[in-house]
């Protein structure tokens, strides 16, 4: 099964026909490594530019090349996050509910169409899905052993929040579970999550304070938070950047002509409109005005209304699978078929069953916690379906671990008469 989604994903690349600004943006950061010329954009979380210098450095090249129909450097750095993921999926599945459930976990990996196609881009999903499943698996591991294993899983949850910054929330999940202690134990709870803390700043803190220091203001992971939550808040434009920016078309025009020729879908002039109705403030501070007014009118405004929004964009995400474009706006097409669909429905499904006849264990409550939020979180910015594929990893495994528990269940349920029924001695 490793091999076919080997196979699978080697053969994805080269399919890839036009580049998104988000991948440009990577491949700008990463090629700013390369030359030591500073930093290209604090935009984007450094996880995958890291993982693209890397791999050039390691194979002789100078620099990672934005073309389509790629297969670069980066297209087989991908594979290789991507096979390591297949490989950390099984592991943490059979860890929870035995061998048949790592077979499953690997099978939907493997033959999940958008994780598939998703190798052939310089996009951060595939980095980003193996290290969540990493941040839970590394912490399961290392919560009953001694503080060394825990700070290395702090410093695995720390890697993960470089390769995506909305990660943040589900390490906040990890330290509380981590302290979390029956009385009597509370005191090793809090050392335990102390020293998971600590290894999670030691990867922290040397990219915050650079960032910082660079763009002279506090940066968490990246700075481009407040442009994604000002479009996944705007209840006119139903929280989707192509209907936000549609909704501002009239009025950049008027104050804009020049930019009223746009690309469909590109928020360059809208926020741009947005700062010039904020004189004064710096970029980061209007959008964030923009944001807090977005919150008084809709979120308490229209309570309803916006709730109805976020539960429309989480139903959207998970039921419209990534059709493998690589912009931002992405049409039906083959990839999008009833099979990944039911892969998902099967995983959510398997993730529910996971949570009540594992409902004990560590490793199943906690990352069915990390999940949850982390997609909350994602939820009030702009998701689009591409954002469920860092998520469907860990959907995976612990829907796996669901089905798998649950057939074991019945098999023994069915057994157990047929033992009680059979005469003293006879097997």
């Amino acid at each position: 099964m490793l091999l076919a989604g080997a196979v699978l994903r080697a053969h994805a690349i080269g399919g890839n026909d036009r580049l998104s600004s988000d991948e440009l943006g990577y491949i700008g950061d990463a090629n700013s490594l390369l030359h030591l010329s500073g930093y290209n954009s604090f935009h984007w979380a450094p996880g995958t530019p890291l993982l693209f210098a890397l791999f050039a450095v390691l194979s002789g090249h100078s620099e990672i090349s934005a073309v389509t129909h790629s297969h670069g450097i980066a297209q087989y750095a991908q594979l290789l996050v991507e096979l390591a993921t297949l490989v950390l999926v099984g592991a943490l599945a059979w860890s929870i509910a035995g061998r048949w459930a790592a077979l499953l976990a690997v099978f939907a990996m493997a033959s999940y169409e958008p994780l598939i196609v998703v190798t052939r881009t310089y996009l951060s999903e595939p980095l980003g899905g193996l290290m969540l499943v990493a941040m839970v698996a590394a912490a399961a591991f290392a919560r009953d052993r001694d503080w060394r294993w825990l700070l290395a899983a702090g410093f695995v949850g720390g890697l993960a929040c470089l390769a995506r910054e909305d990660f943040l929330p589900g390490l906040l999940v990890v330290i509380v579970a981590l302290a979390w202690a029956r009385a009597g134990m509370r005191r090793k709870g809090a050392r335990r999550a102390a020293v998971y803390v600590a290894g999670s700043l030691l990867a922290l803190l040397p990219w915050v304070a650079f960032a910082s220091i660079e763009e002279h203001a506090f940066v968490t992971v990246t700075t481009g938070g407040v442009d994604s939550l000002f479009i996944g808040t705007y209840l006119p434009g139903d929280g989707s950047q192509f209907q936000t920016v549609a909704a501002y078309r009239h009025a950049v025009c008027r104050r804009f002509p020049t930019d009223c020729d746009s690309p469909p879908g590109d928020a360059a002039p809208m926020f741009k409109l947005i700062v010039a109705e904020h004189p004064g403030d710096s970029r980061e501070a209007a959008i964030t005005a923009a944001v807090l007014t977005n919150l008084r009118k809709y979120a308490l405004g229209r309570p309803l209304a916006f709730a109805g929004m976020l539960i429309g964009k989480a139903w959207s995400t998970w039921t419209v699978p990534w059709s493998g474009g690589n912009g931002t706006a992405q049409a039906p097409g083959p990839l999008a078929s009833s099979l990944d669909r039911a892969a998902i429905a099967v995983g959510w499904l398997g993730l529910l069953l996971a949570a009540w006849i594992y409902r004990r264990r560590w490793p199943v409550v906690v990352g069915t916690a990390v999940l949850l939020l982390v997609f909350f979180f994602n939820d009030w910015f702009g998701p689009q379906p591409r954002d469920s594929l860092r998520l469907t990893p860990l959907l995976f495994t612990l829907g796996a671990a669901g089905v798998a528990g649950t057939a074991t269940r019945l098999r023994a349920s069915r057994a157990e008469p047929a033992r009680t029924s059979s005469p003293a001695g006879v097997r």
